[in-house]
């Protein structure tokens, strides 16, 4: 069977959110006691007496979805269909032996995914399904990663939030409910009693925390998520105080994967050729993958620093002789200090000279009308121009500062503005 891609379970979401129209599945009659339900279908089974009666009254509108896993028949997409047709069938319509339906080859974990996105989209979901249906789908994008080899892109959570249309923040919280709230505040957020923020809130208490919670929301009490918050922040500022653990000894033995079995194990073993690293081999798929990404996420960053430098040295103040091009301008007295510390890096200038990224600014200070002898090297980094709020004509150069002169006499001042000016004298601040 042909392994699937992401974009598989993209086309599985499109056909989903566009109410259940599929193309590439064929069409078999079957009984529906032949079928069986997806063995991790978690959505709600209600009602199926009123759609049975339904079915009787003016036909199944839609053919129950099924995959086809090694000649078995399971449902991806319909099973309160299928059990209203068991249902019309036990009650003596023979018609209903043999039912319509649309099947596809697929594999387990495809099966999966297929059934957590199609009822995504195809009913209105409680706060505690979407937190049920956010683990599912990780543990069937994991699957599938493991089995059938599916390359998934970025981080697995924001895959999660992008499948669900839901922000990854949402996803966060069901994942961290999910991992840390108890089976009392599960049960009480899955019967509504109490909401989602107020399960994510109570799922950073204590298990005895939890459960006292839980008994209040059972008992009708209105549980709001700032309370508890409130109560966890104040249970934080009266937890400073750690009580130290000091280590003196360093075994392998304690973190081997074989300490209980071993027979030999000591307090001062340094090396052994049967250790095996107990917290890397019990390591989760989901853990593995986000170390994978977080290593992918620290070489790009290595690369595009790498990069940077690169193109730095490439434009150092020492290649101005190669033929970059220099620009005086004027620089008013009350901006000297701050461009030379670098708390200003940017000018706002007329467009007239024609500035390029690359290029570079003499910088010369003016006050009150004369020039103080002062000057500034800088490199221009970046150009923005053509830009919405900007003047016509006008830009904004990115600088960095590669030198400046101190003070001088008022009649070397005077010189060197006449020197410097020559017949290009500088542009006016």
């Amino acid at each position: 069977m042909a392994k699937f891609g992401f974009n598989d379970i993209l086309n599985a979401k499109s056909k989903a959110a566009g109410a259940g129209t599929v193309t590439d599945y064929t069409e078999i009659w079957l009984n529906p006691h032949d079928v069986k339900p997806s063995e991790n279908n978690f959505y709600s089974q209600e009602n199926i007496e009123e759609l049975a009666d339904s079915f009787l009254a003016v036909g199944q509108q839609q053919p129950t979805v099924l995959g086809r896993i090694n000649g078995e028949f399971r449902i991806v997409s319909g099973h309160r269909r299928n059990l209203a047709n068991i249902m019309n069938l036990e009650r003596g319509h023979e018609e209903y032996k043999r039912v319509r339906y649309l099947y596809k080859d697929m594999t387990a974990a495809m099966l999966d995914l297929s059934l957590i996105i199609g009822n995504a989209y195809n009913r209105e979901l409680t706060p505690w399904e979407k937190t049920q249906q956010a683990q599912k789908l990780k543990e069937a994008l994991l699957r599938a990663k493991k089995e059938d080899g599916l390359e998934i892109t970025g981080k697995l959570r924001d895959v999660i939030a992008d499948l669900m249309n839901e922000s990854s923040t949402n996803v966060a919280r069901m994942d961290s409910i999910n991992k840390n709230a108890t089976p009392e505040i599960k049960e009480q957020f899955a019967q509504g009693n109490i909401g989602i923020s107020a399960a994510y809130e109570a799922a950073k208490l204590t298990p005895e925390e939890q459960k006292e919670i839980a008994e209040q929301a059972a008992a009708g009490a209105d549980i709001r998520a700032k309370e508890i918050a409130a109560k966890a922040a104040e249970k934080k500022a009266g937890d400073d105080y750690k009580t130290p653990h000091p280590e003196s000894i360093t075994s392998l033995c304690y973190s081997c994967l074989h300490y209980k079995d071993c027979n030999v194990k000591t307090g001062t073993c340094e090396k052994c050729d049967q250790y095996i690293d107990k917290a890397e081999a019990e390591k989760t798929e989901e853990q593995r993958y986000s170390e994978e990404q977080d290593k992918i996420d620290r070489e790009t960053k290595k690369k595009l620093r790498e990069q940077a430098d690169r193109e730095k040295m490439e434009h150092l103040p020492s290649d101005r002789g190669t033929g970059s091009k220099v620009h005086d301008i004027k620089i008013a007295a009350t901006y000297y200090d701050d461009v030379v510390s670098g708390k200003k890096r940017f000018e706002l200038r007329k467009n007239d000279r024609g500035y390029k990224a690359g290029e570079s600014l003499n910088m010369l200070e003016f006050k009150d009308g004369k020039f103080t002898g002062r000057t500034i090297s800088a490199d221009i980094t970046y150009m923005l121009q053509d830009y919405t709020g900007l003047a016509e004509g006008y830009c904004i150069l990115g600088i960095e500062v590669t030198g400046h002169t101190g003070d001088m006499s008022e009649t070397d001042t005077q010189i060197e503005g006449q020197l410097s000016f020559g017949m290009n004298p500088p542009e006016e601040a």
